[in-house]
């Protein structure tokens, strides 16, 4: 008979600890999968854009902001993967291609006079920057640890392994030649070190050959101080195309040993032997030299603090430090999951093969978001990247990067809604230097103020185009500056708002301010102001001549994020004005002209759906996996309930594209652009692409679509360990985002409490999701109605509240006088840090 994972008494202990919450953890009965043989010449590592349904899919993440590791949890010989968040091939380049600007207005009057393939020739050989890519984020290495002298007995027993989002930990467990052995890891924020601790039932059963290598550009040693640590060093082999000499970054990894028992040596060569040990606990360190640090000197420091202090006072840390961000929101989405019925490659096996609805799945994803934020983007440290932190390859697939074109975006959708609105700040200063480099990009390439990003960047702030003409999309800054403006309406903090996000918002509008044009006498919509060029992301569209292009001006989600950025705008200076004293008067003036006097959306009068372009086109691929006109239903708002033919245009946009075209092989087939991905009969095939459809539905009102296409998420955008397609992670990350806006949605002035509750999710509860205005709820809900909301109010001022259900407002034990402020909604003034609750009737 099969040992029981948790007791029935273990379980309710952890009820009581973690309140209505369950437990939060991925768990597997096997380990992930790993080849007998390692070896660095296998397809995963040799063969770009290839993806191993297994192994990497399987392995469990953790990480402390600025390193990462993955978990195999291998029996006899694991593997733990390791990443250091700077450790990136290239160096700082000056990307600006001095030719853009000499050329730009040639390439506009092109474009303007229809000559798109004109312009875009000219766009190729002028405004790419140089060089054309970039280089990518690489993996550390890898630790690997084998059980000395095993022979020909591999027979183990009684296997479990897991990831603890309660606690950031992951055990990996097991019973072997009569002795049950168990391996803990974690990542330490307050330490800035990866622990893992090895430790068995029977004293003395310890014995293990433990080594670091890399796939190259690095060589490992023992140290010369100490012999109980391993020393890795290594060198990007990157030379200037300038110079033709090194400038790759140097990179080192420490890992230190503290045994009980036994003895542990290592060789010159980097090998650790340890024999007969009780127990056995490794320390990791990693440094580079980025923005000029000494790798040694960090590898070192983090060694010996970490050597003073014991195991468990630095778990002690950790999970304090964890567990502040962490424990801010609980979830439960359904009483009766089970989070130990089955294990997880089942559970997803469930999903794929019988469109088993698991809402335990669904609570997991949701903290999983928030367990790789936390992990993956902490104060002080680097953004997430594609990946996150975590990253196997030499090459990853689109080199790990910052996509600005919604990837990185998607990353950060839900920070502030989930309570972690510290983990947004890496992306502030990101922004911070993008908008410095920016500057010089926008000035010579479009002979324009302000700042300028296009739709890739790394750690070396690269703002000029790159990959192709399909990078001339000067966009991303306007996209990015709508999250400090997002922070700013969660906190409510005018000192962020004046010091830190008004002026990234002012350098992004100084730029499309300069960067707009006026269409022609004799073009439609003569004198209004567009942007030129432009593109709608990877979509294409067909003239009356039957011509194709992608390459054109005034693309709708252009005009969407100029909008969008010029409203946020004048609010922040209104917010920021006193009385006699105007804040920005010039700007503002500016601002409201430009506003004024954009191109607006357009309904298509063919499709009665949102038009993507300047002129009502053809579409040659209808069911295109990018809905970007749709960027003011989400993640802006200029299209809502409040604005109802573009409202109702919005959901023939949407249901349009997903129905697709059936009979697309044939009609699509002699395309001048390859369809990739396309929507039909109303499915999405998951990552980013699932939950921004899902976000769309939910800003329509509509659950039972939202939840289908999160449902799809599940089904087709998930592996096994929640990692999304393609190793990228915007896919987990939207997912938080997702399941939040079906609970609450604040976008406009009010608080929207269970707007998009799935039928599925019928009775539940959630506490610490928080509110634009400075407003944190907690909720619980039967039979799909509220029955019991708390809202805290941090800053005080008026709560405007949007709920299906009548409801009393109750402070201090008595009820709050309310007012109706529309259908089905009411405000009341709230006072800072107090708590107001709302019960139905």
């Amino acid at each position: 008979m099969k040992k029981i994972f948790f007791t029935a008494a273990f379980l309710v202990f952890l009820l009581s600890v973690f309140g209505q919450q369950k437990p939060m953890f991925l768990w597997f009965d096997k380990p992930a999968w790993q080849p007998g043989a390692f070896s660095y010449n296998s397809k995963v590592f040799n063969t770009s854009f290839f993806f191993e349904e297994k192994g990497w899919c399987e392995a469990l993440p953790i990480g402390n902001g600025r390193m990462g590791a993955m978990i195999f949890g291998g029996v006899l010989k694991e593997r733990i993967q390791l990443n250091e968040e700077t450790l990136w091939d290239g160096y700082p380049r000056d990307a600006v291609n001095p030719e853009s600007g000499k050329f730009l207005p040639e390439i506009q009057a092109l474009m303007f006079a229809g000559k798109n393939d004109e312009a875009e020739a000219l766009a190729t050989k002028k405004m790419m920057g140089e060089p054309l890519n970039i280089k990518p984020y690489q993996s550390l290495g890898d630790l690997f640890i084998d059980f000395a002298n095993s022979g020909s007995d591999t027979i183990y027993s009684d296997y479990k392994r897991w990831l603890s989002l309660d606690s950031s930990l992951t055990v990996t467990r097991f019973h072997y030649q009569s002795k049950n052995f168990r391996r803990e890891v974690f990542a330490s924020h307050p330490e800035n070190v990866i622990a893992v601790k090895i430790s068995c039932d029977q004293p003395g059963s310890i014995n293990l050959n433990i080594r670091m290598l890399r796939e190259k550009d690095a060589a490992t040693t023992n140290s010369t101080k100490d012999p109980k640590r391993i020393i890795q060093t290594g060198r990007i082999n990157c030379l200037s195309e300038e110079t033709h000499l090194p400038v790759g970054m140097h990179f080192e990894s420490h890992i230190k040993a503290v045994n009980k028992g036994g003895s542990v040596t290592v060789s010159e060569d980097g090998m650790m032997i340890v024999k007969d040990a009780d127990e056995l606990i490794l320390y990791i360190a990693a440094g580079t030299d980025y923005a000029g640090r000494n790798p040694s000197q960090i590898c070192e420091k983090v060694i010996q603090e970490t050597a003073k202090k014991s195991y468990s006072s630095i778990f002690e840390a950790h999970l304090k430090d964890y567990q502040s961000l962490f424990n801010r929101i609980k979830i439960s989405l359904s009483p009766e999951s089970n989070p130990t019925e089955l294990s997880q490659d089942r559970r997803m096996e469930r999903v794929r093969k019988n469109d088993f609805q698991d809402p335990y799945l669904s609570e997991l994803l949701f903290q999983y978001g928030r367990y790789l934020l936390i992990s993956s983007s902490r104060e002080g440290d680097l953004p997430a990247n594609l990946q996150g932190i975590w990253n196997q390859n030499m090459q990853p697939p689109w080199s790990a990067d910052y996509h600005t074109n919604i990837n990185l975006q998607m990353n950060y959708m839900a920070a502030d809604a989930v309570n972690l609105s510290e983990c947004e700040l890496p992306l502030f200063a990101l922004m911070d230097s993008l908008a410095v480099h920016g500057k010089r990009t926008a000035k010579i390439m479009y002979n324009a103020n302000g700042w300028v990003v296009h739709h890739l960047t790394d750690v070396f702030w690269r703002t000029a185009p790159a990959d192709g003409v399909v990078g001339v999309w000067p966009m991303g800054g306007g996209w990015l500056c709508h999250h400090p403006f997002d922070h700013y309406l969660f906190s409510g903090d005018k000192n962020f708002l004046l010091k830190e996000a008004f002026p990234l918002m002012k350098g992004a509008a100084e730029f499309y301010l300069d960067f707009l044009k006026p269409i022609p006498d004799g073009i439609p919509l003569a004198g209004r102001l567009v942007t030129n060029p432009s593109h709608s992301p990877e979509n294409a569209f067909e003239k009356a001549d039957g011509s194709q292009f992608q390459f054109t001006y005034g693309a709708t989600m252009d005009i969407e994020i100029c909008h969008e950025l010029f409203t946020n705008c004048l609010k922040a200076i209104d917010d920021l004005s006193l009385p006699g004293k105007p804040f920005e008067p010039e700007l503002k003036d500016r601002l409201q002209k430009a506003l004024a006097n954009l191109a607006p959306i357009q309904i298509s009068k063919r499709t009665g759906a949102i038009q993507e372009w300047i002129e009502d086109y053809k579409e040659p691929e209808i069911g295109h996996r990018h809905i970007s006109h749709l960027y003011g239903l989400y993640p802006s708002s200029q299209i809502s309930i409040e604005t109802p033919e573009l409202y109702v245009a919005a959901r023939k946009t949407l249901e349009r594209r997903l129905t697709g075209n059936p009979n697309a092989k044939i009609d699509e087939a002699k395309n001048r652009y390859q369809s990739y991905g396309s929507y039909l009969e109303g499915k999405s095939s998951g990552g980013w692409l699932s939950n921004w459809v899902s976000l769309m539905w939910l800003r329509l009102g509509e659950s039972e679509e939202a939840y289908k296409h999160h449902q799809f998420e599940l089904k087709y955008g998930m592996k096994n360990n929640l990692f999304g397609q393609s190793n990228q992670l915007d896919a987990t990350f939207g997912s938080t985002a997702v399941i939040t806006e079906m609970l609450l949605q604040s976008h406009t002035s009010t608080i929207d409490l269970l707007p998009a509750l799935p039928k599925r999710w019928s009775t539940g509860s959630v506490k610490g999701l928080c509110a634009r205005g400075g407003f944190e709820v907690d909720m619980n809900w039967e039979n799909n109605k509220l029955t019991l909301a708390k809202i805290n109010s941090k800053n005080g001022g008026i709560c405007r509240i949007k709920v299906n259900v009548p409801v009393k407002v109750i402070c201090d034990g008595k009820e709050i006088k309310t007012s109706k402020s529309g259908k089905n909604e009411f405000e009341f003034l709230t006072i800072e840090n107090k708590q107001y609750e709302l019960i139905s009737n």
